[in-house]
């Protein structure tokens, strides 16, 4: 009788808590449309100040940088200057404090490209402010040869077997960091065998003048044509509160290229079972 009740009991737990998950996500799905409808009303540039958060950074060369700073500094975008995008696709932490987002965009620039829009590829890091409310801390977006299809509506990211241990917040972040940086270090021996077995099932790879790349097997079989790390360095690492959802970043130099460098982010989730850190979303600069 004892063990019928710890496992209703427990699985009363799990139901509650995949309630409050989903509907974390939610509100950050709804938070990144306000905010893609500000930006039409007020311009990019005053709505990125709303909705980043003062802790988010932003890249300038090698570098980082407040990311409100940086686009203060921007000059007002002209009213006939859209940017239009909208979330398809991500996932949030089972804390309901860390999640990330994707989807396409469009940028009009009036007397360009025959009036048609550029076509690029956001995605971002929201976490939940002392408020209660979302905001971004990290955003990094992508040129894309034409629009990006997504299923239709929003899709969240597969994740089974979600992790579920009790490592503290602090011990989390350092074993991201460590996995993180282990990952960059042996990028630097090839690409396609660095990330072979660290990938969740559905990772995304967003590259510049690129569609993504989807699902693990695709990924490492485009790496595999891809150069190695000349050097790199993980920078930064954060979590969620239930260590099972982070995002890293750093810096990236390709071998036989000296243009190709600059900084990567990459958002990784954990598996139940085993505890390891996989890539979900990886972007270059």
């Amino acid at each position: 009788m004892t063990r019928v009740l710890l496992t209703a009991t427990f699985a009363v737990v799990c139901i509650a808590s995949a309630v409050a998950q989903t509907a974390a996500l939610d509100e950050m799905v709804q938070t990144e449309r306000r905010f893609a409808a500000r930006a039409l009303v007020v311009g990019w540039k005053q709505s990125f100040v709303e909705y980043f958060a003062d802790e988010a950074v932003a890249f300038n060369e090698d570098k980082t940088e407040p990311a409100k700073e940086q686009f203060r500094r921007q000059p007002d975008p002209p009213k006939d200057r859209r940017l239009m995008w909208e979330p398809r696709y991500g996932d949030v932490a089972s804390s309901g404090d860390l999640g990330w987002l994707t989807g396409p965009v469009r940028r009009y620039v009036p007397g360009q490209n025959n009036g048609q829009p550029y076509h690029l590829l956001y995605a971002s890091v929201w976490k939940r402010q002392t408020d209660g409310s979302f905001r971004v801390v990290m955003d990094m977006g992508v040129p894309t040869p034409g629009s990006v299809m997504f299923a239709d509506g929003f899709t969240r990211a597969p994740r089974t077997e979600v992790y579920a241990g009790k490592a503290t917040p602090e011990a989390a972040t350092r074993s991201l960091k460590d996995t993180d940086a282990a990952l960059t270090n042996a990028a630097r021996a090839g690409q396609a065998d660095a990330y072979r077995g660290h990938l969740a099932a559905s990772a995304r790879f967003h590259r510049a003048d690129l569609m993504p790349i989807v699902g693990a097997d695709a990924v490492v079989t485009w790496l595999g044509s891809q150069p190695a790390y000349a050097s790199g360095e993980s920078r930064y690492a954060e979590t969620s509160q239930a260590g099972d959802l982070g995002y890293t970043y750093g810096t990236y130099a390709l071998k036989g290229n000296p243009d190709a460098h600059g900084f990567y982010v990459r958002v990784w989730s954990r598996a139940f079972r085993d505890g390891v850190w996989r890539v979900a979303l990886d972007v270059l600069q």
